[in-house]
């Protein structure tokens, strides 16, 4: 048997040396032959895409095994009318199916009928058309430099190394014609389908994106070349995915490792994870749309892939347990891949509810600013793009029609300037919604970071967002462990009443919005509620990594209103703090979450408290072992306790009604609560307090501000906004205001200052903001 092994192996070699130089004649024979053509026709001639057309290109198989083949395809134009039995079975199907959905039904529909033995599902498969079926290729555009090429009807076509290495991985997967008549499946790449001298052209099919990527019937993600072990990190997502599927708990997995890192074999895997969902491609801001659009997409790294649900769970899984995987990996690794980690944290948490609210039908209901923010919006500051107007186009195929039509200049958008831009889409936001919520998604530093001059209340969507959004903040979306499914998790948002109505403010009235005649002042109306009288440290300015977004992030200002409390007593103010650092104004969240009682670890905590720094020395230690020796469940505190910790130390001198915060907290260890505490929300209190500070304002109340927030800040509630805002002097103009950020004011979020406007206790009067 050994000797014919040989033999057959000495023959495929024999054969291979044989081979070598027919195959390299060959390659070098396509290339003249290509150059030849390329030196007659230097580019594609595009042919007028016609009403339901469109581009796709057929990949060649390889001739040879040599990597210096070029890549070869042929471009086609293909009608989307689709064959006779897939439009009988769309007939039969249910109506109200959304074309992701509707996509897998078919399969599982052809599957169905080829096990039955149908001859023509057997010889033809899902394809939904005459010509057979396209998938939609997602890829990186990295620097835009064309230095590759790859040969498209017998020329040569310059593409970027990115576009070039996602072909190539297609071709080597099989992903080709088998023969010029029965073709396997066509590939739509925008870069190519799309005529890019044509600003016309791609205006139109841009804004059919959502139909392209959504009818398709499946996709790829090429994330580039295999590099930094990729495809240690991408067998891993496998394995691992495989394993929460069959219920195995590999969150107490991943504290075993986190104990001897050094020496676990799953630290190299898990390092590569964690770069892999850091690359340059989760941050693009049109792969928002292609994810949320398209079919279940598989995602390459040079010849290893995985599916895009799978990765999904393993994000889950490290977010869940974040503590321990910067134990697993190191401190200033995670800190090396911290901005790219946030952008795919963002994108693959939130995806599935931006595929939900782009696929729903478009009726007559209202838009409303709290679905655009959570999560569109978030996502949109998070990415990046090469054109900064990108920023606005590429949310256009995810917005609704109505505010998409007010954006869109049909062929003229690329002839306005940034600022234009981003000053009429924050005018077509408020005119759409009627809310004035989006005035405070701004970064808190953008008067001094951005360059271009805008008015406070419209956002420079360059600057990447520095805080958590403080509308609909709890809603968590469920990652579908069976089909990939996204299902909202059976919970009530903290921020949404049992109506299903956002708690607001302004108790929902509504007031005179208008813009003056040049667009750069917005007219609205409100009225002061509060004074901020106190304000704790800024979190952020201990993590030497992140910069602090105030000038003085260690300053403490002491209240000067003492031992006020408009909450009861003792009892409702606790309560009142949980809600506020929750940014739970109907306390859904805050009252499965009983942080007061969880005890305060002592001296080593007050030392800290007095600092500002937070050291876990063996006092630390003695009081975790202690929790435990007293029945507390220490993994009931979730992935986040220590930043907990940290914060609360942070916190600990400020004064609240005349006592510390460290104050609220039991100062000795007692037996635990015969019930377990559910502290998974610490992971929201801590996210919350990130660019934020803890107040108090002259009536005793206690709030959450921007980390920018000064003593004497005003605080106003305007007529369609959710949350209260601080409001400052303009500095040219009297009688005008810049928009400083919202404000968290408890007692005053479910529209409680209203009867107070009724009654004459406050005064209504026109704001002008600038």
């Amino acid at each position: 048997m050994s000797s014919t092994a040989a033999f057959v192996g000495l023959g495929l070699r024999l054969r291979a040396v044989a081979r070598w130089p027919l195959d390299k004649f060959l390659v070098w024979g396509i290339k003249l032959l290509a150059s030849l053509r390329t030196y007659f026709r230097p580019q594609i001639i595009y042919k007028p895409l016609r009403t339901n057309e469109l581009r796709v290109l057929a990949l060649y198989p390889p001739l040879t095994n040599r990597l210096d083949e070029p890549v070869r395809c042929s471009l086609h134009h293909v009608s989307l009318e689709h064959n006779t039995e897939y439009k009988t079975w769309e007939k039969q199907s249910d109506p109200d199916l959304c074309l992701y959905k509707k996509t897998r039904a078919w399969v599982k529909y052809v599957e169905a009928q080829k096990s039955e033995g149908n001859p023509y599902f057997q010889r033809n498969g899902a394809m939904r058309h005459a010509w057979g079926d396209y998938l939609t290729l997602s890829y990186s555009w990295g620097l835009g430099i064309q230095d590759h090429s790859v040969i498209i009807d017998g020329q040569y076509v310059a593409v970027t190394e990115s576009l070039y290495l996602a072909m190539r991985t297609m071709r080597k997967g099989g992903l080709h014609i088998k023969s010029s008549t029965h073709s396997k499946f066509l590939l739509w790449v925008d870069a190519i389908c799309i005529d890019q001298h044509n600003a016309s052209e791609q205006g139109r099919e841009v804004r059919r994106m959502k139909t392209i990527y959504g009818d398709s019937i499946g996709g790829f993600v090429h994330l580039g070349a295999a590099s930094d072990d990729s495809d240690l990190a991408l067998n891993n997502i496998n394995s691992i995915a495989k394993s929460l599927r069959t219920g195995y708990d590999c969150s107490n997995w991943l504290v075993d490792i986190s104990m001897e890192p050094e020496t676990s074999w799953a630290t190299p895997a898990i390092k590569a994870i964690m770069k892999l969902l850091s690359r340059r491609y989760w941050s693009r801001m049109w792969i928002i749309q292609e994810l949320a659009m398209g079919q279940d997409q598989m995602v390459l790294c040079g010849d290893s892939c995985s599916s895009l649900i799978d990765i999904r769970q393993i994000l889950r899984l490290f977010v869940l347990n974040l503590e321990q995987i910067v134990a697993i990996i190191g401190y200033d690794e995670y800190i090396e891949n911290t901005d790219g980690f946030q952008c795919t944290l963002a994108l693959l948490w939130w995806i599935g509810r931006v595929r939900e609210l782009v696929t729903q039908p478009q009726g007559s209901e209202p838009v409303k600013y709290s679905d655009l923010r959570s999560p569109i919006f978030g996502l949109a500051l998070y990415a990046s793009a090469t054109d900064p107007r990108d920023k606005i186009y590429g949310m256009m195929g995810m917005l609704p029609a109505v505010l998409a039509s007010k954006i869109d200049k049909k062929g003229r958008n690329y002839e306005l300037t940034t600022r234009e831009v981003f000053l009429g889409f924050s005018k077509a936001v408020i005119e759409t919604t009627g809310d004035l919520d989006i005035i405070y998604t701004s970064h808190l530093l953008q008067s001094t970071k951005s360059d271009l001059a805008l008015p406070t209340w419209a956002t420079d969507w360059t600057l990447k967002n520095c805080r958590t959004a403080s509308i609909d903040n709890s809603m968590e979306w469920y990652f579908g462990l069976e089909d990939g499914e996204d299902k909202l998790r059976d919970i009530i948002p903290s921020t949404m009443g049992d109506s299903g109505q956002l708690s607001r403010a302004d108790g929902g009235r509504n007031g005179n919005i208008h813009f003056s005649d040049e667009g750069e002042l917005l007219f609205c109306e409100g009225f002061c509620i509060a004074i901020i009288d106190g304000h704790a440290s800024e979190l952020i300015a201990a993590q030497s990594d992140t910069p602090a977004m105030s000038s003085s992030p260690h300053l403490v200002v002491q209240p000067e209103a003492h031992g006020m409390c408009p909450y009861g007593n003792s009892d409702g103010l606790e309560e009142a703090l949980v809600r506020t650092l929750l940014l739970d104004p109907l306390g859904v969240a805050s009252s499965k979450c009983p942080i007061f009682q969880i005890p305060w670890v002592g001296a080593e905590a007050d030392s800290d408290a007095r600092t500002g720094e937070c050291t876990f020395g063996d006092e630390s230690i003695a009081y975790f072992a202690k929790l435990r020796e007293n029945g507390w469940n220490t993994a009931k505190f979730g992935g986040s306790f220590i930043s907990f910790e940290f914060l609360r130390r942070r916190l600990g001198l400020f004064q609240i009604a005349g006592r510390p915060f460290k104050d609220y907290f039991p100062q000795t260890i007692s037996q635990a609560p015969q019930q377990d505490i559910d502290c998974t929300s610490i992971k929201d209190i801590v996210s919350n307090s990130i660019c934020r500070r803890l107040v108090t304002t002259k009536s005793g109340h206690v709030g959450m501000a921007p980390a920018t927030v000064v003593h004497g800040d005003a605080v106003y509630v305007l007529l369609g906004c959710a949350f209260p805002v601080i409001l400052r002097p303009g500095k040219n103009n009297a009688g005008q205001y810049q928009v400083a950020g919202e404000c968290y004011v408890d007692g005053f979020m479910k529209g409680e200052a209203l009867k107070g406007l009724d009654n004459g206790e406050y005064q209504l009067q026109q704001i002008v903001l600038c």
